[in-house]
Order: C-alpha cells, then sequence, then structure tokens
C-alpha cells in the first residue's frame, strides 16, 4: 500500500459514486483514478489491469462526450441491452481474456494472468455499457469486482481490495437507481 494508491483509490471510489447520481464528474474523477491506478497495476505486474486503465482513460472522453451530447444533441436515457447482444460481448470478451493471457503468460512475468485478464475483457464490456447509459452495465460490475477483490488480494494490493468491495456493494445501489431511473422514464414516456 502507498499513497499512489490510496489517491488512485479515493478518485475511483467518487467516480463510481457519481456514476450512480448519473453526473458528468464521474469522467475526470475517473481520468485521474485510471491514471494512477496505471502505476500501481505496472508496480504489481498485473498487465492486464494496467492496459485497462490506458483504455479506461481513453474512454472517459467519449463518456463524457455521449452523455452530455451523444443522443442527437442532447442528454441519453437510461436504455437496456439484449440478452443476445450483452451474451456475446460476453462471450468475444472471455475469448479475447484467454488470447490475452496467453500471450502474457508468454511474454512477461504476469503474476495471475488468466483472471487479471478475463479482469480486463469484462470491464471493456462493462464500461463500453456504462458510456452507453445501458442498466446491464451494473450486474457486469458486480461480475468483475468479485473477481478483482479475488486476484487483487493475492497480490496484496489491500486499499484496492477495499475499493473493489466497496465498488461490489455500489454495483448493486447503481443497479437499483438506475432501474428505477429507467421505469420512471418508461412510464414518463408512456404518459
Amino acid at each position: 500500500m502507498n499513497g499512489l494508491e490510496g489517491l488512485a483509490s479515493l478518485a475511483t471510489a467518487a467516480c463510481v459514486v457519481l456514476a450512480v447520481h448519473r453526473s458528468l464528474w464521474q469522467f475526470p474523477l475517473g481520468a485521474i483514478g485510471t491514471a494512477l491506478y496505471f502505476f500501481v497495476f505496472l508496480e504489481a505486474n498485473l498487465y492486464s489491469s494496467a492496459l485497462l486503465q490506458v483504455f479506461f482513460f481513453m474512454v472517459q472522453s467519449y463518456g463524457w462526450w455521449y452523455w452530455l451530447k451523444g443522443e442527437k444533441g442532447s442528454r441519453p436515457p437510461i436504455r437496456r441491452t439484449s440478452g443476445r447482444l450483452l451474451a456475446a460481448g460476453c462471450m468475444i470478451a472471455i475469448v479475447a481474456a484467454v488470447v490475452l493471457s496467453a500471450l502474457l503468460d508468454a511474454f512477461t512475468e504476469a503474476e495471475v494472468a488468466l483472471p487479471d485478464a478475463v479482469i480486463f475483457a469484462l470491464s471493456v464490456v462493462a464500461q463500453l455499457l456504462l458510456d452507453r447509459k445501458r442498466l446491464e452495465n451494473w450486474p457486469l460490475w458486480i461480475v468483475v469486482n468479485l473477481l478483482s477483490i479475488i486476484v487483487y488480494s493475492s497480490q496484496g494490493l489491500w486499499l484496492t481490495v477495499g475499493l473493489y468491495v466497496f465498488l461490489f456493494f455500489n454495483a448493486f445501489w447503481g443497479w437499483r437507481e438506475w432501474l428505477r431511473e429507467y421505469k420512471r422514464s418508461e412510464r414518463t414516456a408512456d404518459a
């Protein structure tokens, strides 16, 4: 545990609380948290998690734009994703994780290549769903957060483990809040 991990944890925790509230401020805080976590994970030889931070940093800009102006110049509502599309995204993510894991095993001293690669791949899908304001991002984050708790505890990143325990429960809260807003929007649209 070090100061960098602490700052990264705080910025990330603030980011996800703001995501539940659908606040645009989640994006600059998310960019700060991911930039800091890149170095934390690199130092821990969690290369997929470090690479994931690069992806997160890049999509912060896209998410910020989409949430602000992406729906024909206005803020988009929360929407649903079909089960078929969600299943296809998750299957592609698992295949990508296996390939990434094999590459990490072959070319790096990665500590836990396969679970780290699964965190990477499923997080990409979950983040794309979040950026598109899709309700199904939350249950996928629950899975990612649970796996992250296991992997990061195996590497002694205890502050990060604490963050992911928080994120695990936060994802249930986010799912509930977003579902409530989705249903409210549907009732308003039907009226």
